[in-house]
């Protein structure tokens, strides 16, 4: 597995939810899964071809800014809550926030938002939904300087991704540690 290997431990699941009980599972090695994964797939090369690549600086430019907001509130939304749930929700997500539109989000007045926030076609944690706007400014701050946040996150230096992880997390709303990460 060229490159791609970690010499700690992973975690499968810190619990896994039973109805109303919590289960404790064991942290099981990368290379344990690894290996396992290549037995199942027809070898290593068999699985290596299935992982995708990363995308180019010029895939990177492509994406439109709308679709990185969608994905950090996905992503925020998905912190501490059932995936399965936030990806069921996710069609009622992007019609209630417009399909992330930076510049209508940016001029939804408070109350607006209060009301979002009550909307039961979405998870209604106030404290989540603020992030929508704010993290909405934040990338219309940097538009202003680089032209776009897609152009942006492509000219971020690739050995450089933990300097990354510090400006979103400075600059962003609740995308430090695994929030911010994309999923």
């Amino acid at each position: 597995m060229a490159g791609n290997k970690c010499s700690g431990r992973v975690l499968l699941s810190d619990f896994i939810e039973l109805g109303f009980y919590r289960v404790n599972m064991k942290y099981e090695s990368f290379d344990a899964i690894y290996h396992r994964a290549a037995e199942r797939k027809g070898g290593e090369s068999a699985l290596e071809m299935l992982l995708p690549g990363p995308l180019t600086n010029t895939q990177l430019a492509s994406i439109s800014d709308d679709r990185f907001l969608a994905q950090f509130t996905k992503s925020i939304f998905q912190s501490g809550f059932v995936w399965r749930v936030i990806h069921n929700k996710w069609p009622d997500f992007e019609e209630v926030f417009w399909e992330f539109d930076i510049e209508k989000l940016l001029l939804m007045p408070a109350d607006m938002l209060e009301r979002k926030s009550q909307d039961t076609r979405i998870v209604r944690n106030f404290t989540k939904v603020k992030t929508v706007p704010a993290n909405a400014q934040m990338i219309r701050n940097v538009q202003k300087e680089h032209g776009s946040f897609a152009q942006f996150i492509a000219d971020w230096p690739e050995e450089d991704i933990v300097g990354l992880w510090l400006y979103l997390k400075k600059h962003g709303e609740r995308l430090g540690g695994t929030q911010g990460r994309m999923r």
